[in-house]
């Protein structure tokens, strides 16, 4: 199977400016890849940098040390050292970052949002209208919220949108954080049958899940980041 993200010595540790410059090591010498179709589950108890490293290789966090290859077309691309310019690139065609949280402009329609990486990636407008319709459909989000800014949504119908926005057109490469926290079981389902064809369809996912039984669903692999866990 075709690599799609390799991770090679990834080492993190946060200088703590306020606090006398002191040092808190996270992790060291993380290696991994990702291939076409995987889903790597993050494992490990709170405080050993799953959320950290999820950040790092999207680029938000800069290793200590260590580089994050990823396959953008025809050719890797490493986040660590690409400018900032190609690292959009990178997000806008190939790698996506999927939260619980809904990050937006304020007073955008929620179909706007969900249309937005289509319309970025040069699909027809009336057709990425018609699908994030359907997606948002799926999510159980009723027609008459599409055309209203989600900033007065629930936290749940929020974290719909947000999903919506992420899997109505997957990128090869998706990175999940806690996507299915406070969702209800309904939902739950949906967001892993998502979750399920994009994996199938080909994307390389690489998740963070606290539940353990969407883990189990989802994982085809886990990475234990215990082992990495840096001395204090």
């Amino acid at each position: 199977m075709t690599t799609m993200l390799r991770a090679e010595g990834l080492s993190k540790q946060f200088l703590l400016h306020t606090q006398n410059s002191v040092s808190l090591p996270v992790f060291a010498q993380v290696d991994f890849t990702v291939k076409k179709g995987e889903a790597v589950i993050l494992h490990g108890a709170s405080g050993v940098g799953k959320s950290t490293l999820l950040r790092i290789l999207y680029g938000n966090y800069r290793p200590s040390a260590g580089h994050v290859h990823v396959l953008h077309g025809s050719q890797f691309v490493d986040i660590v050292t690409a400018t900032p310019r190609r690292v959009l690139e990178v997000r806008r065609r190939t790698l996506s970052f999927v939260s619980q949280f809904l990050r937006v402009i304020p007073r955008v329609s929620t179909i706007d949002i969900v249309k937005d990486p289509m319309l970025a990636r040069g699909i027809d407008p009336s057709e990425a209208t018609r699908r994030a319709g359907d997606m948002l459909a799926r999510l159980n989000l009723p027609e008459r919220l599409w055309t209203l800014a989600p900033s007065t949504f629930s936290g749940g119908e929020q974290q719909r949108v947000n999903i919506a926005r992420s899997f109505v057109d997957p990128t090869a490469i998706m990175l999940l954080d806690e996507p299915t926290a406070s969702l209800d079981a309904a939902n739950r389902d949906v967001v892993v049958h998502l979750i399920d064809e994009a994996r199938n369809n080909g994307a390389a996912i690489i998740g963070i899940f606290h539940d353990e039984a969407v883990r189990d669903r989802i994982a085809t692999r886990r990475l234990d980041l215990t082992a990495y866990r840096a001395a204090a």
